[in-house]
């Protein structure tokens, strides 16, 4: 779990990854993000919502810029939130989704406030900080969700999307193991081509995708934070063979696993 502030003065954040759910809130200036393809506008008191599968990259627009920014572990997040319709704004991405949004004047202090006081809580650690931390972060999300339930994907969640959500889940826990649509189907009793309907038209992902998505994302992770072989990170995050893993990063990255631990270790670590 990662919290911290941060007043950028360059004009350039380079694009990245992060390895939780991540959570902006712009409180001078503007900016344009580049998340996946898109690019999105995000001027002062913007909220802005990105999860662990998104790459981007930011340029801002007016200085000084400085945001709220909490890098918040996907596990972690979705076992304190738990409920579908509130995780939909992190782990659905239906078209025409927007990452983020504009709050209404009579909301922003206090929802600066909320930030600021998770950062305090997190930075000084006191006893039982989880608690607090835990119980102030559900507060947040559900006072977003309560005024902005419109920029949320999901409002109500019917017997089928539940089913889909519970799938998700799953992957979520067993992304490593070998899974495929019709093992799925099979776990689920449910008909594979009403299973990947549903599936993509829920969560905005085809079933392979988003196992290859969760695949990658963890990769990035080991890539950057371990001394591990690309050979056991292959293997560890669910790829049946090194150059298999090598192929399929490359097609989505654009470079090896070896460049991109060449590259994030030498322009972020330290």
């Amino acid at each position: 779990m990662n919290y911290k502030t941060m007043t950028f003065q360059s004009e350039k954040l380079k694009e990245h990854f992060h390895i939780g759910y991540e959570i902006i809130l712009v409180t001078q200036g503007e900016s344009v993000f580049k998340i996946n393809d898109a690019l999105c506008h995000f001027e002062k008191y913007s909220i802005v919502f990105i999860n662990n599968l998104e790459k981007h990259e930011m340029q801002t627009l007016k200085l000084p810029y400085s945001r709220y920014m909490a890098i918040i572990d996907a596990d972690f997040f979705d076992n304190i939130i738990k409920d579908p319709v509130l995780l939909s704004i992190f782990k659905i991405r239906p078209k025409g989704f927007k990452n983020g949004f504009k709050l209404k004047k009579e909301h922003v202090d206090s929802i600066e406030e909320i930030f600021y006081q998770l950062s305090l809580i997190h930075s000084k650690k006191q006893e039982f900080w989880q608690i607090e931390f835990n119980a102030l972060l559900s507060k947040l999300i559900v006072l977003i969700y309560r005024n902005y339930k419109e920029h949320f994907p999901i409002q109500n969640i019917d017997k089928a999307e539940k089913r889909i959500f519970d799938i998700q889940s799953f992957i979520d826990e067993n992304f490593k193991k070998e899974l495929s649509l019709e093992s799925l189907s099979a776990q689920f009793y449910l008909n594979r081509y009403y299973l990947a309907h549903l599936f993509k038209e829920v969560t905005g992902f085809t079933v392979k995708q988003y196992i290859l998505l969760k695949r990658i994302a963890f990769s990035k992770n080991e890539l950057y934070f371990t001394d591990k072989s690309i050979t056991e990170i292959a293997f560890d995050s669910g790829f049946n063979s090194q150059s298999n893993f090598i192929r399929i990063f490359q097609k989505k990255e654009g470079i090896t696993p070896l460049q991109f631990r060449m590259y994030y270790r030498k322009n972020y670590l330290g």
